[in-house]
């Protein structure tokens, strides 16, 4: 997440967890507001959303194929691109 912080204008970053789950917004890889509660769900897991920079975004459009080729690696890990260029809102599910 560090990475993806730092190359990013902002993250939020949200952790769900069996006994508690919390969400932290940060700007350019620096955190800009505490560890926000967030309400149980019966679900675990991580979730980020970010806006890459902007010379990220002119220079590369991310795809689909990208995303699942770069984590095949990892079995266990479950990524989705959710691309929102279309300005709709969406939560982690």
């Amino acid at each position: 997440m560090s990475v993806v912080a730092a190359l990013s204008e902002w993250l939020i970053h949200t952790n769900r967890r069996l006994n508690g789950s919390w969400s932290q917004r940060y700007e350019h890889s620096v955190p800009v507001s505490d560890l926000m509660p967030v309400e149980a769900d019966g679900t675990t897991g991580t979730c980020v959303h970010f806006l890459p920079s902007e010379a990220l975004r002119s220079e590369w459009a991310l795809t689909e194929s990208d995303v699942a080729r770069w984590s095949e690696q990892w079995p266990d890990l479950t990524t989705r691109l959710d691309d929102r260029r279309d300005g709709r809102s969406r939560s982690c599910p």
